[in-house]
């Protein structure tokens, strides 16, 4: 090879090396950072059909159009519009949506959270560690939690996974708290284990107050958290993923049954202890959501079947092709 061959080709190596570069930083700055976007900063893709409380939210399964796979679906007056976003998970109230969705990020895709508005004009980013499982946000719109795997992909042997919960401030579009950093008590004394796991956070309207699951060793216990001041209090042992009812009294939630185990649907009375198993003959993994003060609604597989809460009569086919219900509230 001459030298100036030798040249050339050492010339298109630098060029390609520096593409490769640049592409890099770009789609990092597209993607957002760890720090969040800037809430003001909305993005380019064309606005969803508007979103309203009291409509319903799913995300499309229909084998028959696979190109909205994955797609925000809009349920108003009977009628089902199909959005602008896809997404793993979504929720949405007062106004403000997170969805916790797939990202373009170099060298290997990647998850973020993406808060959008009722038009569903994306507002802000924030990347993700991990596989989503689970989204919430308060009534009032101003925060947003989500749940993802770090190792492993299912709640079946605790300390063989990892899970990372998280706590947005939607309209500054960043990250506030992680629920490892809280400080847990039990009994009235500080609790501390090494194999704790958190996920599926329902809020307790608009005041920072949340509930949770915490894990550790065969312990699934209830707890109840304050965002400000970053402690949380275990309530209650044998409760997964709950879901705050839309009057606040009752705890709608997963409890493990049986050996080998299967989760059925519980609610629990908040103020008596009183705990009602919802009727179901199989095991299903989802965090079930209120419809109203009645009835709850959950995925089942690529459906969505909806049940009375007091636990009379047997579930029924609500949504055929979706999943990921959820009423908006605020």
């Amino acid at each position: 090879m001459t030298r100036q061959r030798r040249i050339s080709v050492f010339l298109v190596v630098c060029a390609a090396a520096v593409a490769v570069i640049v592409g890099y930083f770009v789609a990092a700055a597209l993607n957002g950072t760890d720090e969040g976007a800037s809430a003001g900063a909305t993005s380019r893709a064309a606005a969803g059909p508007p979103i309203a409380k009291g409509d319903l939210l799913l995300l499309d399964r229909d084998r028959s159009h696979s190109k909205a796979w994955g797609r925000l679906v809009v349920v108003s007056g009977g009628r089902r519009r199909v959005g602008a976003l896809t997404c793993e998970r979504v929720a949405f109230a007062g106004g403000s949506g997170i969805c916790l969705a797939k990202s373009r990020t170099f060298p290997a895709p990647g998850y973020e959270a993406r808060f959008f508005d009722a038009h569903q004009r994306v507002t802000g980013k924030v990347s993700l560690r991990g596989t989503p499982s689970r989204a919430r946000v308060s009534p009032d719109g101003r925060y947003a939690a989500s749940t993802s795997f770090v190792n492993g992909d299912a709640y079946t042997n605790p300390g063989a996974f990892s899970t990372r919960t998280t706590i947005y401030d939607v309209h500054a579009g960043k990250k506030v708290a992680d629920l490892e950093d809280f400080r847990i008590t039990r009994d009235g004394h500080a609790y501390k284990k090494a194999d704790f796991n958190y996920w599926g956070v329902t809020f307790v309207g608009g005041s920072g107050q949340f509930y949770a699951t915490l894990a550790t060793g065969q312990h699934h216990f209830l707890i109840r958290g304050d965002l400000h001041a970053k402690t949380a209090t275990v309530v209650r042992d044998g409760v997964e993923c709950p879901s705050l009812s839309p009057d606040g009294t009752r705890v709608a939630y997963k409890a493990r049954v049986g050996h080998p185990f299967q989760w059925r649907f519980h609610v629990l009375d908040l103020a008596g202890g009183r705990d009602t198993a919802l009727p179901n003959d199989h095991s299903v993994d989802d965090q079930i959501a209120w419809l109203d003060d009645h009835r709850l609604a959950y995925g089942d597989g690529e459906v969505v079947m909806s049940v009375s809460a007091d636990g009379s009569g047997a579930p029924r086919l609500f949504e055929r092709s979706a999943t990921n219900p959820g009423v908006v509230v605020g």
